[in-house]
């Protein structure tokens, strides 16, 4: 179970940083630099930019935020079971 919980933990984080990346990236070919340093540097900023930009951003705002939400569902998993 716990190595179950390992793997689904990983992917989560993995897709997390992946839609991370791509708001990233987003801001800095937008023109936008100051966004783009400041979504490399403080990373919840990244869904600040999202949620500001939804219109064009919704799946990796989804893929940050549903990755914040697994790890903290899969972290009170692993505490509850001991």
């Amino acid at each position: 179970m716990e190595a179950l919980l390992g793997l689904l933990a990983m992917t989560v984080l993995a897709v997390s940083v992946i839609g991370w990346l791509w708001i990233t990236v987003k801001a800095f070919s937008e023109g936008e630099v100051l966004w783009g340093i400041g979504c490399l540097i403080i990373s919840p900023l990244c869904l600040v930019y999202g949620f500001l930009n939804f219109h064009e951003l919704k799946i990796p705002f989804l893929m940050v935020l549903g990755g914040f939400f697994g790890r903290l569902v899969i972290g009170l998993i692993a505490t509850s079971l001991g």
